[in-house]
């Protein structure tokens, strides 16, 4: 008997990014770090996911964020643009490891991908 694949919510990226950032008994810079990527992915998949319902596909894999960014710029290029600062800064926290992370710019980051959640509604 096959099982379907369970489908995991991405706006539950947020709920763990949340509880990281306030979560003192992990080293600052790591759930920093961690909260920030997470946000990025819960804002990344929910608008992905929208975008999709309202017909646009994305086939090339390599070059997916970018795509995203920029189909959503088409239809709301503020959010387009919170979106994008938020790639940056997951960015700075996955690869610049000499970037300043913190606690004051993780809870920023979790900030932004709520707006943009909160924001999806008005896409269409």
């Amino acid at each position: 008997m096959r099982r379907k694949p369970l489908s995991y919510d991405p706006a539950e990226f947020l709920e763990l990014a949340e509880k990281l950032v306030g979560d003192a008994d992990y080293e600052e810079m790591g759930r920093s770090r961690t909260a920030t990527g997470r946000a990025y992915y819960a804002a990344f998949l929910m608008v992905k996911k929208k975008l999709e319902e309202l017909g646009c596909s994305f086939r090339e894999v390599h070059k997916l964020h970018q795509d995203v960014i920029e189909r959503l710029r088409e239809k709301n290029s503020a959010t387009a643009n919170k979106l994008y600062t938020l790639r940056e800064r997951r960015v700075d926290a996955d690869y610049k490891m000499n970037a300043e992370m913190n606690v004051i710019t993780a809870r920023n980051c979790v900030r932004l991908s709520r707006i943009i959640l909160n924001s999806l509604s008005e896409l269409g």
